[in-house]
Formats: structure tokens, sequence, C-alpha cells
């Protein structure tokens, strides 16, 4: 489920509604994911509270703390939801499609529709983890590694990788990952889609040359016109 339509949830019945104590632990959770999401989203990492998240998720203090120790633990999992959510889908694009070319097409255009659909997960995930201290970086650098084991993995056999397809693949997403930054922090994150036949050009170029990619840039534009 997307934190959008996390937001989107109902609260539980009050009460004595039946329902089993997991679920309604996994309900809560929920909605303070997503409340941590639509906060940091709206006002970034620094402005943000313990209250706001209450308020936004219509829990107590007391379930706040029965789930996070603090705002920091709160955003981690949050992160961690997000970067999951994008790794997966990478994983499966990589996995379900005939070869580089291919499912790094369909893993960029799944990132970005993922990240466009909620503006406020993208600010989350691309901008406002730098604020977040740390532990939060450490949680980037995990997932940029993630990344680039998967990359490496799918390009380890292609000829176009002078520096190497490890520092290839680094780099790669290094660069991608600036751009994001650059245009969600403009307030753009709905449009990220847009960015998809350029950027696919720059991701393919380092492994299977500038006339393969050049194709591959051309086609996207096509299918998006």
């Amino acid at each position: 489920m997307s934190a959008r339509a996390s937001r989107e949830r109902r609260k539980l019945p009050p009460g004595r509604h039946g329902i089993p104590a997991d679920e309604v632990a996994s309900d809560q959770r929920a909605r303070i994911l997503a409340a941590v999401t639509a906060s940091v989203g709206e006002s970034g990492y620094a402005k943000s509270t313990v209250e706001d998240f209450l308020g936004r998720a219509g829990v107590s203090r007391k379930t706040f703390y029965q789930h996070f120790a603090n705002k920091e633990a709160a955003f981690l999992a949050t992160y961690d939801d997000l970067a999951e959510r994008v790794v997966a889908a990478a994983q499966k694009a990589y996995a379900s499609q005939p070869d580089f070319v291919a499912s790094a097409r369909e893993a960029l255009a799944g990132a970005l529709r993922e990240l466009a659909a909620d503006p406020h997960a993208a600010a989350l995930g691309i901008v406002e983890v730098f604020a977040a201290g740390p532990a939060a970086l450490e949680r980037r650098s995990e997932i940029i590694g993630r990344l680039t084991e998967l990359i490496t993995e799918q390009t380890e056999d292609l000829p176009n990788t002078a520096p190497g397809p490890n520092f290839t693949a680094e780099t790669v997403i290094g660069a991608v990952l600036e751009v994001l930054y650059n245009r969600v922090r403009r307030g753009e994150a709905a449009r990220l889609p847009e960015l998809l036949p350029d950027l696919l050009y720059c991701v393919l170029a380092p492994f299977v040359g500038h006339e393969r990619a050049a194709e591959e840039r051309a086609a996207a534009l096509a299918a998006d016109t």
C-alpha cells in the first residue's frame, strides 16, 4: 500500500469493535507512517514534531510511543517503508525482463511513477533524508548499495564498462539521485515521469553505448507522445 493510500484509510471504530489486537496495531502503525510522510513532506523534517504526527494519524501520544521511541525512529521506519517499495519494484523489474535494457527501463519507469504518485513521500525519501541525521544517511547508503549490486549483477558481462560494472553502477545511481533531488526540492515531484527518456539514456549509455541508449531514449519519447 502506498503512503497516499495509507493516509486515506479511515480510523478504526472506537470502543469494542472485536478487531484483533495485531490488526489494530498494524492499522495504528500504518496511520503513523502516513502521518510522518505527510508532515515531513509538507514541512520538512526539522519543523515536523511528534505532535504533528499525532494529529494527522489520529492516535494518542501513548499509542505513538508504543510503536516508536521518538520522532527519528518514526522517520526511519517511514523511510524504510518507502525504500523497500522502490527496491522491491526494481528487483521485480530486473527479474521479469529479458535483458538489462528492458529491465532498466521498467525499473526506472516504475520508480519515477511511485515517487510522482506521492510527492510527500518523494520529498521525505529524496530530500529530507539529508536532514534526519546520521542513521538516516546510513539507511540511504544501504539502499544505494543494494541498487548498485542489482545493476552490477545485470551488467557485469557487458563490454562498455571501462571502470568496472560496480563503479559504473554506483556512479549512475548517484547521478540519478542528484537529478531527482533537484527536481523534488523544486516542487516538481509530480512531473518526475517526464524525466524517463533522458534518465534512461544516462543509465544505459555507460553499459550499452551511445547508439543503443539513444535508440531507447527516442523510443521512450515516442511512447510518451
